[in-house]
C-alpha cells in the first residue's frame, strides 16, 4: 500500500469544536506545518488499509477526511465535541461516520469490532488512563492496533506552547509519552514509535508517534 497522505481540508470548512481543540494551529504560518508533520509523521506508522477505525478525541473532526481515505466504517469518540458541528463539516465533503459525544468508558461499543483505533494528542491530558486503555483493548479486534501521538511534556514544551500563545499548558499536559506507555504495556504490545524531529535521539524529541498492538 502506498503512503497515507494527512489531508488538511480547506480552512473554514471544520470549526473549532471544543475547549481544546487545536484545529486554527493548523492553518498558521509555520506553526500549522509542525501540526501536519506530527499527524504525518503517525501516519506512517501505518501501512494497510482498515475495515473499520474509531478516532478516540476526534474534536472538530479534521482528521476523518483522511481516515476516510483508508477505511468506509468510521467512528468518533469525543468528550467535548459537539456532533452536529462534526456532521456539518463531514456533510460538506460527503463523509460518513458514527459521531458520539460521550465518555469512551461508558460507550457502550460492541467488543472486537475495530481494525485501527487513532488518538492523536489526547493521552497527554489523562492522568489515569487505565479504564480507558482496557476499554480500548476490548472494544479493537484481536491483532488490531493503537496509534497514539502526544506531545512531549516539561518545563521546556512549556515554554514552547507559551511561544505560539498557548498559556498554562502544564494545566492541560498532565502525562508524557512514558508514563503512557508504562500504562499501555498492561493491555498492548508495542509495535513502533517514532519521534519529531525524527533526525534527533528520541531523548530531545518535541512530538512521538507510538503504535500498539492487541
Amino acid at each position: 500500500m502506498s503512503k497515507i497522505k494527512f489531508i488538511l481540508p480547506k480552512s473554514g470548512i471544520f470549526k473549532v469544536n471544543g475547549p481544546s481543540d487545536p484545529l486554527d494551529y493548523y492553518y498558521r504560518p509555520l506553526v500549522g506545518k509542525l501540526y501536519v508533520k506530527r499527524i504525518q509523521m503517525g501516519l506512517d506508522l501505518l501501512n494497510k488499509e482498515y475495515d473499520s477505525i474509531l478516532e478516540f478525541g476526534s474534536g472538530s473532526g479534521l482528521l476523518l477526511p483522511t481516515l476516510n481515505s483508508i477505511s468506509n466504517n468510521l467512528t468518533a469518540v469525543d468528550l467535548d465535541a459537539d456532533t452536529k458541528l462534526v456532521k456539518e463539516s463531514l456533510d460538506k465533503l460527503n463523509i460518513n461516520a458514527q459521531l458520539y459525544q460521550e465518555d469512551i468508558t461508558t460507550l457502550n461499543l460492541e467488543s472486537n469490532s475495530f481494525n485501527l483505533i487513532v488518538a492523536f494528542s489526547v493521552f497527554e491530558h489523562i492522568k489515569e488512563p487505565d479504564q480507558i486503555l482496557k476499554q480500548l483493548h476490548r472494544i479493537l479486534k484481536p491483532g488490531g492496533e493503537l496509534l497514539v501521538g502526544m506531545p512531549r511534556v516539561d518545563k521546556f514544551m512549556e515554554k514552547l506552547f507559551v511561544t505560539i500563545g498557548f498559556n498554562e499548558i502544564n494545566d492541560h499536559h498532565v502525562t508524557n509519552y512514558k508514563e503512557f506507555l508504562k500504562f499501555a504495556s498492561k493491555e498492548f504490545e508495542l509495535e513502533k514509535i517514532n519521534t519529531m524531529p525524527k533526525f534527533l535521539p528520541k531523548s530531545f524529541g518535541l512530538y512521538f508517534n507510538i503504535l500498539l498492538k492487541k
